[in-house]
C-alpha cells in the first residue's frame, strides 16, 4: 500500500478515513495524521460533499451502489482548494468488526492537459488546412470580390455625370443606380463573410444547418477557376433533406477539399470536358453527400492509404487534406468514403447522421 503509485483510502462504514497512503498524500496534499479520523467528503467539492454520507448509508440500506465495485470519473479537491479530476474505483471490505470501503484514486490531471493540448493542435491544424485552400483559391476569390466593386464604382460614376450634366434627372433613374449599389455591396459583404466564416479559427461550433446552403456557399468559392477551366460543376439534391447538427465551417472545410481534389485531378489530367458532379440524399438516418468527377482516378494501389496522413499524390501536395476530413466526418459522427468510378474518375461520399452528435 505504501509503495503504490496510486492513492489508496481506506474508510468505514461511516465515511471515516482510517488509512491514506503515501500517493494519496501526495495527491490531496493532506498528511496521514491530518486525514485519518476526518470523514472522506472532505476530499471532495460540493455538492458531492454533502452527499457523501447520504450515498453510504444508502448503499449499506439497499445494497445498489454506483461507485462501489465499479470506476468512474470524479472531481477531487486537494487540500489548497484547488479541485482535479480523478478516476476512482471503489471496493468493500466486509469484516466481522464491520464494513470497510477501498477507494483507489489516480490523477487525471495530466491526462486531461494533454487531451486538451492534442486538441488545441487539432484546431491549429483544421485552421492550417483552411489557409491553404484559400491560398489556391486566392485568384477566384480575388475576382469574386472584384467584381461587385468595380460594379458600385461603375454605377457611382453613372450617377455622378448624370448629375453633372446640370439637368433634372429622372427619379426613377437615380433610385435605380442607388438599388444596383447596395445590391452590389450586400453581394461584397456577403462574399467577406464567407471568407471570414472558413478563415476563422476556433472551437468546434455545432448548429442545425442546411446543407444544402453549405454546398452552394462552397460552389460560389469556385465560380472564377470552374469558368477558367470549362468544367461543368453541378449539384442536385435528390430529395427535401432536413437540417443537420454540424459545425457549418468544417463540412465546408471537408467539401472544399473534395471539390478541388477533382478540379486538380482534371486539370492534372488535361480533361477537356471535365465534369464534377454533387448529389445529397436521405438514406435512412443520414445526409450522404457525393462528389464525383470524370479524371483520372485513383490507382489501384494508393487507394488504401488515400486518407493517410501525408499521403498524396499531388507534386506539392503535403497529404494532410483528405487525413483532416476523414477526421472532421468521424468526428460528426459520420464517415468519408472512396469508390473509383465505372468507367474512371472517383467518387467521394460523406455522411452525416440526423442525430445530434456531440
Amino acid at each position: 500500500m505504501k509503495a503504490a503509485a496510486d492513492a489508496i483510502i481506506i474508510i468505514d462504514d461511516s465515511g471515516i478515513i482510517e488509512q491514506f497512503n503515501p500517493a494519496a498524500e501526495r495527491m490531496f496534499g493532506f498528511s496521514q495524521q491530518e486525514a485519518c479520523g476526518r470523514n472522506v467528503s472532505m476530499l471532495m467539492p460540493e455538492p458531492q460533499r454533502s452527499q457523501h454520507d447520504g450515498y453510504i448509508a444508502s448503499y449499506l440500506q439497499t445494497g445498489e451502489g454506483k461507485v462501489i465495485g465499479s470506476g468512474r470519473e470524479v472531481t477531487g479537491l486537494r487540500k489548497n482548494g484547488d479541485s482535479f479530476p480523478m478516476a476512482l474505483s471503489v471496493g468493500e471490505i466486509r469484516q466481522p468488526e464491520g464494513q470497510r470501503f477501498v477507494g483507489i484514486v489516480r490523477d487525471l490531471s495530466e491526462f486531461r492537459a494533454a487531451q486538451q493540448q492534442v486538441r488545441h493542435l487539432e484546431e491549429q491544424l483544421l485552421h492550417a488546412d483552411r489557409l491553404v485552400i484559400l491560398g489556391e483559391l486566392t485568384a477566384g476569390i480575388a475576382h469574386e470580390i472584384n467584381q461587385p466593386l468595380t460594379a458600385i464604382a461603375a454605377y457611382a460614376d453613372a450617377g455622378r455625370t448624370m448629375i453633372d450634366r446640370r439637368v433634372d434627372t429622372p427619379r426613377e433613374d437615380m433610385q435605380s443606380i442607388c438599388e444596383r449599389i447596395s445590391e452590389q455591396s450586400r453581394r461584397a459583404a456577403e462574399v467577406v463573410q464567407r471568407l471570414r466564416k472558413l478563415v476563422r479559427s476556433g472551437t468546434v461550433s455545432k448548429t442545425r444547418q442546411d446543407i444544402e446552403k453549405i454546398i452552394n456557399n462552397v460552389l460560389l468559392l469556385f465560380e472564377y477557376e470552374i469558368k477558367n477551366s470549362k468544367t461543368d460543376l453541378h449539384f442536385k439534391a435528390l430529395c427535401d433533406l432536413p437540417p443537420l447538427y454540424v459545425d457549418e465551417v468544417q463540412i465546408q472545410q471537408i467539401l472544399v477539399n473534395l471539390v478541388k481534389n477533382s478540379l486538380d485531378a482534371l486539370s492534372g489530367a488535361g480533361v477537356e470536358d471535365g465534369a464534377i458532379a454533387i448529389q445529397a440524399d436521405l438514406v435512412d438516418d443520414e445526409i450522404v453527400v457525393s462528389v464525383s468527377d470524370n479524371g483520372p482516378g485513383v490507382l489501384t494501389e494508393d487507394r488504401e492509404k488515400l486518407f493517410e496522413a501525408f499521403f498524396t499524390t499531388k507534386p506539392k501536395g503535403v497529404g494532410l487534406g483528405l487525413s483532416i476530413c476523414k477526421s472532421i466526418a468521424a468526428a460528426h459522427g459520420g464517415s468519408l468514403k472512396f469508390s473509383a468510378q465505372e468507367g474512371g474518375g472517383s467518387r467521394f461520399t460523406l455522411s452525416l447522421p440526423l442525430r445530434s452528435i456531440g
